[in-house]
């Protein structure tokens, strides 16, 4: 039995903001969200953020007014030539106005605009300026937004991922604490993919800590839940350090996304340096974070 389920359950995810360096790593995540989109998403954002620090540079002798502008104009074409390839998935797109300012916090000031219900951002990848969106700019929506982010990974072409959906086998971390149980609502939400296969439950243990009695009822009631749904769950308890055991885990179980709540009680106590965080720099492949 999952717990706080909102009355409009089916409508979890109905918006989401996709931040594009119109990088190769962008495009590749367009696939990605034609699997949310099987799971009731209607609308999808597109935004491009202009950091003019990292444009511009230590320059002089140039005129900072037309480079300004011609990189403007040049992104609204591309942002109407990515927005294309997110129609083509069948989905509602609205390509927003190029913003300036720093990329990560111009993202979760856009989320809260529009409304988003989710934040969906590639986390690595060689756009037209390396480094401006991805990679360290998707750690830092992590810290900063106050809506779920989905973190889309991509390996190298030596270990690149070959899924048809990132909801196939998910990992999810979770602690008993009260926003892992709000993010067991989205898991669950996940878990309604045609292509979901497997949940896999992460718990990991306190130095000399042991589960008790109520702890393993709920770990139990949480199984029964999925296996109602037709979804196989398979429970791993492990003492080490947290985020290092989510990811090995992850990873040694071949799951398609992580999941974990950005902060709460046991060992997500901090977002700064914690378990969250942790995952979403450490990990290969895609990280659903919850957050409120």
């Amino acid at each position: 039995m999952l717990n706080n389920l909102p009355d409009n359950y089916s409508e979890m995810i109905r918006k989401v903001l996709y931040p594009t360096d119109f990088s190769h790593a962008s495009e590749s995540g367009i696939a990605m969200l034609r699997n949310l989109r099987e799971l009731g998403t209607e609308e999808v954002f597109v935004l491009h953020a202009i950091d003019l620090n990292k444009i511009l540079g230590p320059v002089s002798g140039i005129d900072i007014p037309a480079v300004i502008n011609d990189y403007e104009r040049e992104t609204e074409q591309n942002l109407e030539r990515f927005a294309d390839m997110v129609r083509r998935e069948g989905l509602k797109v609205n390509a927003l106005q190029p913003r300036i300012g720093e990329p990560s916090s111009v993202i979760c000031e856009t989320a809260e605009e529009v409304e988003a219900d989710m934040i969906v951002i590639p986390s690595q990848g060689k756009g037209f300026i390396a480094g401006i969106l991805l990679g360290s700019v998707s750690e830092g929506v992590v810290k900063r937004s106050r809506k779920p982010v989905l973190v889309l990974k991509f390996r190298d072409h030596q270990g690149e991922q070959k899924v048809s959906s990132i909801f196939e086998t998910i990992a999810v971390g979770f602690d008993f604490s009260e926003r892992s149980e709000k993010m067991l609502n989205f898991v669950s939400f996940f878990s309604e993919s045609k292509d979901c296969r497997k949940v896999i439950l992460i718990h990991v243990l306190e130095r000399k800590a042991e589960l008790n009695e109520e702890s393993m009822k709920r770990l139990k009631e949480i199984e029964d839940s999925f296996k109602e749904n037709g979804v196989d769950v398979e429970t791993v308890i492990e003492s080490g350090t947290p985020y290092k055991e989510v990811v090995r885990i992850s990873e040694q179980k071949n799951a398609t996304m992580t999941a974990i709540a950005s902060s709460g009680e046991g060992f997500m106590k901090s977002l700064l340096g914690g378990t969250a965080y942790e995952v979403v720099r450490k990990s290969r492949i895609p990280v659903f974070v919850y957050k409120e």
